[in-house]
């Protein structure tokens, strides 16, 4: 017997129930849902009882909108009145907090409030069908990373930001003056964001793939590789949806962030010291060709302990270059005041740690790179950071 169901909803939650609608529609589930199911010149109360008589769940989308609507407190009403007399099987929706009224409050919810398809898993449970295709599925949850990336401590003090040329002889004049920086308590991921980490946040959102993942599926045998074909605005979307997820403030690290998490307080070439050994980290003379899982390179570790911040993929920051490529707007000594860490305007973004295919002289802890801010090449990924918080 196929499974109906009728999503009683509010126009403002549309874009959640029609993504909905589709996943259950390719899991060969019927589906109610307006206005597309009301037949062309139907009268809509007539539209909503024909719809409720022939499914076998209602589900109601639980939101502050949805509980205001004189349409979805009809459709629950009747809904219930249903079920009551064993026709219909009532199913909650928790996906944006609001006070659950009474009639509602027994029933078992299925909540999509902080990662879509962990709701999706356990609604297509409730519903007694197979498990969802893979293309779909989202991957397991100790790989989601749910609850935020392992996050490490950057204590608050002074460090050495940019290259001195007496030290650095591959120094670029965009990284100096070397000067000190001054920065309080801070934390940084220990490693770039994954294609695992990624998908959560596509799969609870509907963001745009990366243009790699063919099907919508993640590159098989990727899910712990540095998410990639990402732009600065993706990353900024990605943090935002974590940061609601989590209720931490999760961010793009400033250039200054990333150098000092990278480098530590001495201002060392590279994460493990001044000399160059290519066997820590993918980087061109490693020869791999490709990204890498995340955090294998153990001995390329930086002072604090954080993994990949010298090859693998570049890594956005927050922080300006300036509007034009071959100008750089926002020079050293470093400035947090000067507006280059603001996420306002038009300008290129600083991308920091090198990639795959560079050379070692990209691959220094001091290196500015930058690029458009929706540019999406194979080659860009992100960390994320936050600021220093209390323990809980």
């Amino acid at each position: 017997m196929v499974t109906k169901v009728f999503i009683s909803h509010d126009s403002e939650d549309a874009q959640f129930a029609h993504r909905l609608a589709n996943d259950l529609q390719r899991l060969g589930v019927q589906v109610w849902i307006a206005p597309e199911s009301i037949l062309p010149g139907e009268n809509w109360v007539d539209a909503i009882e024909r719809g409720l008589s022939e499914s076998s769940h209602v589900l109601v989308v639980l939101t502050t909108a949805a509980l205001e609507s004189k349409w979805v407190k009809m459709e629950t009403n009747v809904a219930i009145a249903l079920e009551r007399q064993g026709r219909i099987h009532v199913i909650p929706l928790d996906v944006k907090p609001c006070t659950v009224p009474l009639m509602l409050g027994s029933y078992q919810m299925v909540s999509f409030g902080r990662v879509y398809d962990v709701g999706l898993s356990q609604l297509v449970s409730m519903l007694g069908l197979h498990d969802a295709p893979s293309g779909l599925a989202c991957p397991p949850l100790q790989h989601v990373g749910v609850l935020g990336p392992e996050m490490i401590h950057i204590p608050a003090g002074e460090f050495f930001m940019g290259s001195d040329p007496s030290v650095d002889k591959c120094a670029e004049d965009n990284e100096q003056p070397q000067h000190t920086v001054y920065l309080p308590n801070y934390y940084l991921a220990q490693t770039p964001v994954t294609n695992a980490q990624y998908a959560a946040f596509v799969q609870a959102t509907g963001h745009r793939l990366p243009s790699h993942w063919q099907g919508g599926r993640l590159p098989i045998g990727k899910d712990d590789h540095p998410v990639v074909h990402i732009s600065w605005r993706d990353a900024l979307a990605y943090c935002r949806w974590l940061t609601e997820a989590t209720g931490k403030p999760y961010r793009l690290p400033s250039e200054a962030e990333w150098e000092k998490g990278a480098r530590g307080i001495d201002g060392r070439i590279y994460p493990w010291g001044n000399e160059w050994d290519a066997k820590r980290l993918n980087s061109f003379e490693g020869g791999r060709g490709d990204t890498s899982p995340v955090g294998v390179y153990v001995e390329g570790a930086s002072p604090y302990g954080l993994l990949d911040m010298a090859g693998n993929v570049w890594e956005w920051t927050r922080s300006k270059w300036g509007r034009v490529f071959e100008d750089l707007d926002y020079r050293y000594p470093y400035d947090p005041t000067d507006g280059r860490d603001e996420l306002d305007g038009l300008d290129r973004r600083v991308l920091r740690g090198g990639a795959w295919y560079y050379k070692c002289e990209y691959q220094r802890c001091a290196c500015r790179s930058r690029s458009n801010p929706d540019f999406r090449p194979d080659r860009y990924g992100f960390r994320v950071a936050l600021d220093d918080l209390p323990p809980p």
